[in-house]
């Protein structure tokens, strides 16, 4: 492919331009995230229904209940590492088409379970399945996009990470009602088959080169910025996984996942148990926390096409989720210790989560982002996955106060900030 560098405003007129990329790949990402975050917060949301927790022998045993979310998330941390160089060597659009086969065969197999254990066996399946989304999220971006572009690309599809779990709670109560918790994951596994695997068939290739609905005009445009930004005029310095950014990164991501699942996943329990909140109420919360960590989002990506500048965002998103969260677990009134927790999840989901993934791009060459993103979500996840379980044995410690697993979060958020100061200094 053409390597050749390009000014980031140039643009490209012809009477047949197309924009394949933005009509077809970026919502294909979209959708397919937003029910893929169905998966990972619902459970969150059923684990505070009556029934299911006795139908799964889990009522008082909040450790065992975070385990659920900790399996899938360790699973998917180990994905990581299969899917990251299967991307890069067998395509993005193959790879997704596997997963998405796994993913309903993991859900369909919870949904038919009788047990904690072959909910948990379903669960991990879940995790090592839907392992390929970010890879695969990752590469289309890369391969589809200019440089100049990647930031908003990217803030389109990191925003199904906020619309699926703003959404979750009340689809969740929609779907419990008449169908039961066994419907939640029917409706997973039919989503998985009857929607995003269309999608990824019809409207998805490996490559721009690979569609003719691509213009000649839109290929050049993509193909002229396929290099990083260390070789641009005054960009930034690429790293590889023997640097040192790289490895402090890749300690952003893991207390990343420590927020992000860590607060998903008793965010629902902490307001319904010890703020006395109705689960309809919990789910409009949840719409408001993640509705405003999707705003932040779609404004931090077109920010940063211009400035280039990622990791001063991930200090700020680290020390903001720290302080709304230390003041949600002091504040007595319930509205204003929800809205403060909404907060956090915001700045944790809308600010640290695409800057993150930003930086990776900055780092990583067009042909390797897949493997330099699954070595960082690969060990983000396997070692942030025991966030939601680390922080239900210490509510259970705590006899069923939530301060403790606060605590546990809003000190791994500074030490974070900390080192994400070094990164600074890398040019990221």
């Amino acid at each position: 492919m053409n390597t050749r560098v390009i000014e980031a405003d140039r643009v490209l007129t012809t009477e047949h331009t197309t924009s394949i990329r933005w009509k077809y790949i970026a919502p294909t990402l979209l959708v397919i995230w937003i029910i893929g975050m169905f998966d990972k917060v619902g459970v969150a949301v059923i684990a505070t229904n009556k029934a299911f927790l006795a139908d799964m022998g889990l009522v008082g045993h909040n450790a065992l209940i975070g385990s659920l979310v900790t399996i899938m998330l360790f699973t998917y941390g180990i994905g990581f590492f299969i899917w990251g160089p299967l991307v890069d060597h067998w395509g993005p659009r193959n790879c997704a088409i596997v997963g998405l086969i796994g993913w309903a065969f993991s859900t369909l197999m919870a949904a038919l379970s009788k047990d904690f254990t072959v909910l948990m066996i379903s669960r991990g399946l879940l995790g090592l399945a839907e392992g390929f989304l970010w890879p695969v999220s990752n590469a289309l971006t890369a391969r589809w996009f200019p440089l100049h572009e990647r930031g908003r690309a990217k803030a389109i599809w990191i925003n199904g990470t906020n619309v699926g779990p703003a959404l979750a709670g009340f689809l969740v109560i929609a779907l419990i009602g008449p169908f039961h918790w066994q419907g939640v994951f029917w409706f997973l596994t039919g989503a998985a088959i009857l929607i995003c695997l269309p999608m990824v068939l019809f409207f998805v290739k490996n490559d721009p080169s690979e569609d003719n609905r691509v213009s000649k005009a839109e290929l050049e445009l993509i193909s002229a910025e396929q290099v990083s930004l260390s070789e641009s005029a005054g960009g930034e310095k690429k790293a590889t996984m023997a640097t040192v950014s790289f490895w402090l990164i890749v300690v952003a991501g893991i207390v990343n996942v420590f927020g992000v699942f860590g607060l998903m996943t008793w965010f629902p329990s902490f307001l319904e148990t010890a703020k006395h909140v109705s689960p309809r109420m919990m789910s409009t919360y949840l719409l408001v926390g993640f509705g405003a960590a999707l705003l932040l989002t779609i404004w931090i990506g077109a920010h940063t096409d211009r400035t280039h500048k990622k990791a001063v965002w991930i200090i700020w998103g680290f020390l903001l989720g720290a302080a709304t969260l230390f003041l949600s677990a002091i504040t007595g009134p319930v509205v204003g210790s929800a809205l403060l927790l909404c907060a956090s999840i915001a700045f944790i989901n809308g600010i640290t989560t695409p800057m993150i993934h930003g930086v990776i791009h900055s780092m990583s060459y067009t042909r390797t982002i897949g493997s330099n993103t699954g070595v960082m979500n690969g060990v983000g996840n396997t070692i942030g996955a025991f966030a939601p379980t680390i922080m239900g044995a210490l509510v259970t410690v705590a006899s069923g106060h939530y301060y403790l697993a606060f605590t546990f979060l809003i000190s791994t958020f500074l030490i974070a900030a900390i080192v994400t100061i070094f990164t600074t200094r890398f040019g990221y």
